[in-house]
């Protein structure tokens, strides 16, 4: 591999590491919104023990506005991820495989367990493929335009403000 194409990979790698972030914090937050009671839980009492709780009214206000906001943090999260994923299917099966696990995936020791166990591809068959997925990726992505957590809060947060005006 020459020095052009060790660089790409490099920066397919750093793509998908991004990427690999938004879809962890695309989890979290679905287990958070799951989390949040509906309004008719029981979870929510009247009385306060110790008068420490807000009335019901406010509890089910807070979480509404608490799982409104979580939920276009979550928009956001899915359609970053989703201008991606079609992207792939513009892959070889193996390299489709490679590419979506890594995503997908919380690390490295749980990706190579989940590439034996699901495609029966061995560790030195990852390192042999991965670069050459990376490389047939950089056809379709724009490594000028990478995807970013950050970058998707301040999103979140313009439009937030952009709805308080």
């Amino acid at each position: 591999m020459n020095e052009k194409e060790k660089e790409t990979v490099k920066q397919v790698k750093k793509y998908l590491m991004e990427l690999r972030k938004i879809n962890l914090e695309r989890l979290s937050l679905t287990f958070e919104i799951e989390d949040i009671p509906s309004p008719q839980s029981i979870k929510y009492s009247n009385e306060a023990p110790g008068g420490f709780l807000k009335p019901k009214g406010e509890q089910i206000t807070s979480n509404m506005l608490r799982r409104e906001l979580l939920n276009k943090r979550l928009e956001l999260f899915n359609r970053e991820l989703d201008k991606f994923i079609p992207l792939i299917y513009l892959l070889n099966t193996r390299h489709r495989n490679i590419i979506r696990t890594y995503v997908c995936s919380r690390g490295y020791t749980e990706m190579i367990r989940a590439l034996d166990k699901s495609y029966c591809i061995s560790v030195s068959t990852y390192k042999r493929e991965f670069p050459k997925a990376c490389l047939e990726l950089a056809k379709y992505i724009d490594l000028n335009n990478m995807p970013s957590l950050e970058k998707l809060e301040k999103e979140l947060y313009k439009d937030i403000k952009r709805e308080k005006e």
